[in-house]
């Protein structure tokens, strides 16, 4: 009885033993599979961390070249800063030149309707200056002709019509010049122009002896001549008869 026991005894020690051996291998076993799966996860961390450095290199690039960016903006922008500055006061500078400006047009517009004012003002006195010119001509001319109807009525002496004096001054022949400054002396027509002397018309600017003797070779080619005695009753020219 106690040989079986100490057999079962020795066996029990012996299967504790083989179960201890065997846990122990299972033990070895898993260590090295975890060493292993370690070694592989270390592995793959020192690839990552080298992809993490290559990206953090080229990151590190990139921040250099936005840093050196970023410096020549802020350059720029420093310019530009600078020409908003000038650009600023020159718009100052533009807006009290325009404000003298408009002040400068104010005064110029109630200078000019002053001026306005005073044309209207003298327009209107020369108009109705020349209509009291032309019509003391108007009167002057038509007492003239009544003096000049009344003597020849008067004295009763004898004369004769002359149709050529009745012609305007351009059947003279003469330059327009030289007639448009005879115009301005109130001779229009030939019968105008036949009671006055050689030294009268010379006395009219523009007209010279050229043109004098145009007059003069006209006037006698139509039997008339400067210096003619003539009576003039509305437009027609009389030559006085002498006995």
């Amino acid at each position: 009885m106690e040989t079986l026991d100490i057999t079962m005894l020795i066996g029990l020690v012996l299967m504790v033993s083989a179960l201890v051996i065997l846990y122990r291998c299972v033990r070895r076993k898993s260590r090295r599979q975890r060493m292993n799966g370690l070694a592989d996860t270390l592995l793959s961390t020192n690839d990552s961390l080298e992809l993490q450095v290559s990206k953090l290199e080229n990151l590190l690039g990139t921040l250099s070249d936005d840093n050196e960016r970023c410096s020549a903006l802020q350059y720029r922008a420093g310019q530009l800063q600078d020409t908003v500055d000038s650009l600023e006061y020159r718009r100052d500078e533009l807006e009290r030149e325009n404000l003298s400006l408009e002040r400068t047009h104010d005064e110029l517009m109630r200078s000019n309707a002053a001026l306005v004012e005073k044309a209207d003002g003298l327009r209107d006195a020369i108009e109705k200056n020349g209509q009291a010119v032309v019509g003391l001509e108007q009167r002057i001319d038509t007492l003239r002709r009544i003096r000049e109807g009344l003597e020849a009525a008067v004295e009763n002496l004898p004369a004769e019509e002359v149709p050529y004096l009745s012609q305007p001054l351009f059947s003279l022949g003469i330059q327009p010049s030289a007639q448009n400054h005879l115009t301005a002396y109130g001779l229009r027509y030939v019968g105008d122009l036949v009671p006055h002397d050689e030294e009268y018309l010379m006395e009219i600017w523009g007209v010279g002896p050229a043109t004098v003797e145009r007059i003069k070779s006209k006037l006698g080619e139509n039997g008339a001549s400067l210096g003619m005695d003539v009576i003039r009753i509305d437009n027609r020219w009389y030559r006085r008869k002498t006995d």
